[in-house]
């Protein structure tokens, strides 16, 4: 009897299929994005996830692989020779390549911004932790959306 009831408490979930099964078990989606290094771009890489969810590729596998660098350039210098503001700029450099390794899309992405640094305190400190970037890592993640958007609707038009 008892091995009975064990089996039966096995295979009760065998039938259990999640609701919103598509019935893929490959688990895999058609474009992997690369880890992108340091804490900004594991925020980018976030907002490209959330981006690409609804772009719809062919039956192509893809891997998309993202370079960040971020610069700080001071500007508008006062007569004390003291910068009255900041320009931030992100440069990702992408790079998309197919299921056999084969680059099919590289280019550069640029984002700037400008900060002013000179009387506002709350704003600096705020700068100096990397509170406002998220902005910028939006909408360069939107850019670089866009650009990868362009590249599937040629590639649906030549299919």
């Amino acid at each position: 009897m008892l091995p009975v009831l064990l089996f039966l408490q096995l295979s009760g979930g065998c039938t259990v299929r999640p609701l919103y099964d598509d019935g893929n078990r490959s688990g895999e989606s058609p474009l992997e994005v690369d880890v992108i290094a340091e804490r900004d771009g594991q925020l980018l890489r976030g907002f490209i996830q959330d981006s690409l969810r609804d772009l719809c590729f062919v039956q192509k596998k893809y891997r998309l692989s993202v370079k960040l660098a971020y610069e700080e350039k001071p500007f508008a210098f006062a007569t004390d020779g003291n910068a009255k503001r900041l320009q931030q700029s992100y440069i990702a450099h992408v790079v998309l390549k197919d299921a056999g390794g084969k680059e099919v899309v590289a280019h550069e992405v640029r984002v700037f911004t400008s900060r002013n640094i000179s009387t506002a305190q709350g704003e600096v400190l705020l700068l100096q932790y990397g509170q406002q970037n998220s902005t910028l890592l939006r909408e360069l993640s939107a850019r670089i959306v866009e650009s990868l958007k362009m590249f599937v609707e040629t590639e649906n038009r030549e299919r």
